[in-house]
């Protein structure tokens, strides 16, 4: 019985941790940062993972353009509510700009 429970214990410990996933063009994880910049908001998810196709974006930020006030609104409800738990998807690295481009945001539960 004893075995058991501690079998128990540990598959409840692992399924309980936080984790990140990241595919060829979107990210699922704990948005760990946020800042605000000219015309966008920058979100960061825990332990720096990007997708693939953001490979080289500038210190592993995703921007999310000002004109996409839904997404932005999302996520800072999601911050303020420390319910940060998204997918977050991307469409690459934005023509001329050093940022990668979030097309969508998709928060867990």
């Amino acid at each position: 019985m004893t075995k058991f429970l501690k079998s128990a214990g540990l598959l409840f410990f692992l399924f309980s941790i936080p984790f990140s996933m990241a595919a060829e063009h979107y990210v699922s994880g704990k948005i760990t940062n946020i800042t605000a910049i000219e015309g966008a908001l920058l979100v960061k998810v825990e332990n720096q993972i990007i997708p693939e196709n953001c490979a080289g974006t500038h210190y592993n930020w995703m921007k999310i353009k000002q004109e996409n006030t839904t997404m932005i609104s999302v996520v800072l409800a999601q911050w303020a509510a420390n319910n940060r738990v998204a997918t977050v998807y991307t469409s690459g690295i934005e023509t001329g700009g050093q940022y990668c481009l979030v097309i969508q945001v998709d928060p867990a539960g």
